[in-house]
């Protein structure tokens, strides 16, 4: 009988033992959801005016902008593509850059030897030129260096019908016929001959050679609203000197070549863009409302690179908000392109934009006059939302040498505290590093482009406001 009891015992404490770990787990399971949760939905407690949510929307209906930017000892990269509403276009375009990449990395594996004392870099970028109604065209660089004197560039066009979604080929909208192949051949030969940029680059037998393919698919070719524009991959009819040329065709020149639907469509949007003007004209940067900047309390500048983004920066700016704390953003133009409202958001609640670059490129691998695209275009896309032009910049990895600083003339702005939050996406790291890191007038570097970074975001706001800190913009800060 006690042996019966013995046994009946160690059944009834194996299966409480059972019960309490499974519990555990589950109670685990669930709060593992919870907090997956609040990485990626904006505080409940915070409430924001349907104007401010309006900010989030792309300048592009229907379109949105991913970005990826990473650097490690041996490469960096950039990677900037669309996102649609409809999956199949999006696997068009995730296949795609999965392609390009998996090329860069395999290159990279094969030429690590060469590449000596500067890293391997991989930028993909793209621009988005509306077209008529619902039609863009998607316009890809694949730019690669992999060691050695020349990089590689190449070009890849999509372009979508989003009312329709699907992808529109070239040869919809061009009629490949043997009178149009000899037109064409001799709009572009007069256009390269003519050019400042190429004629000395040009030749001619590359472009004859092209023109008359028999396989001709015009897959590089792509409309505006105003032009039909030709791009040439490096190399392809012209020395490496030249990039990636392109030439932009007025649609006066080419109506023979469309196809009498396009030329249609075109005559309209020729009609409608005329009619169309938007009003840029906005207040200064900065809020209106004075900030009074106390000189004995403890300040620091909480600055965010790589954005805007459409969730993550609007959550951020509702809790800087909360805590009236001000911060400096460094944006990336092809981002401010897509995401106008909310620059003018940050400007209205006082925050300081800084100038990113438009692709996010090594400044210290590019020639001047690249240099000066990078860094004008995106201060003259911000001045025209804010009416007035970033005074800092921050440059793309922190990478400046003498020759950036003698062609940029703008302040370069680098940081103080890095909590790797691009690397980790970790919020208890990125919170636990700037706490263990924070100083009376440190400058702190997060991307608003990470769920986690929301996250830490609101942590390191409770914590420093517990300890006495004001959140200014960098230039307040020097102040």
């Amino acid at each position: 009988m006690k042996r019966f009891k013995f046994i009946f015992y160690i059944l009834a404490m194996s299966i409480l033992f059972v019960g309490v770990f499974w519990l555990s787990a589950f109670l685990e399971l669930a709060n593992a959801n919870v907090a997956t949760i609040t990485v990626d939905v904006a505080p409940a407690r915070v409430s924001m005016s349907d104007d401010h949510l309006k900010a989030s929307h792309s300048a592009y209906q229907g379109i949105d902008i991913v970005t990826l930017v990473k650097e490690e000892p041996d490469y960096q990269l950039a990677i900037h593509y669309p996102k649609f509403g409809d999956d199949q276009l999006n696997q068009a375009i995730s296949d795609y850059v999965s392609m390009t990449k998996t090329a860069f990395f395999e290159e990279l594996e094969a030429n690590k030897a060469f590449l000596q004392d500067q890293p391997a870099s991989f930028y993909l970028l793209f621009n988005i030129y509306p077209v008529v109604d619902d039609v863009y065209s998607i316009v890809f660089s694949n730019e690669r260096y992999l060691g050695g004197a020349n990089g590689e560039q190449s070009s890849k066009v999509f372009i979508v019908d989003l009312s329709q979604d699907r992808f529109i080929s070239q040869l919809e909208m061009i009629n490949d016929r043997q009178e149009n192949r000899d037109r064409v051949f001799q709009l572009l030969k007069e256009e390269f001959e003519q050019s400042e940029d190429y004629r000395e680059f040009f030749f001619l037998d590359y472009l004859e050679e092209w023109a008359y393919a028999g396989d001709q698919t015009y897959e590089n070719v792509y409309l505006t609203d105003r032009t039909l524009v030709f791009k040439f991959d490096k190399y392809q009819v012209t020395a490496g000197a030249a990039g990636s040329p392109e030439i932009k065709l007025p649609f006066v020149k080419v109506m023979g070549l469309l196809t009498d639907e396009w030329v249609k469509k075109l005559e309209v949007e020729k009609k409608l863009t005329d009619e169309v003007k938007q009003d840029n004209g906005v207040d200064q940067q900065g809020s209106s409302e004075e900030v009074k900047i106390d000189e004995d309390i403890k300040k620091i500048a909480l600055t965010f690179d790589d954005g805007p983004d459409p969730t993550h920066t609007i959550e951020i700016l509702r809790l800087l908000d909360e805590y009236q704390a001000r911060a400096t953003f460094f944006v990336l133009g092809n981002r401010v392109d897509f995401y106008p409202g909310i620059i003018e958001e940050m400007a209205e609640q006082g925050h300081e934009i800084g100038n990113h670059t438009w692709n996010h490129k090594d400044l210290t691998t590019l020639s001047s006059k690249e240099i000066l695209r990078e860094v004008e275009a995106t201060s003259k896309a911000i001045e025209q939302l804010i009416g007035e032009a970033p005074k800092l910049y921050r440059p793309p990895y922190g990478a400046i040498n003498d020759h950036v600083r003698e062609v940029v003339d703008l302040t370069p702005l680098l940081w103080t505290v890095d909590p790797q939050d691009w690397r980790y996406r970790d919020a208890n790291k990125v919170f636990n590093h700037v706490k263990a890191n924070v100083t009376d007038g440190s400058i702190v570097l997060m991307h608003d482009i990470h769920g986690a970074t929301v996250e830490a975001v609101e942590k390191i706001l409770a914590f420093l406001a517990e300890e006495g800190y004001q959140f200014v913009t960098v230039s307040e800060l020097d102040s």
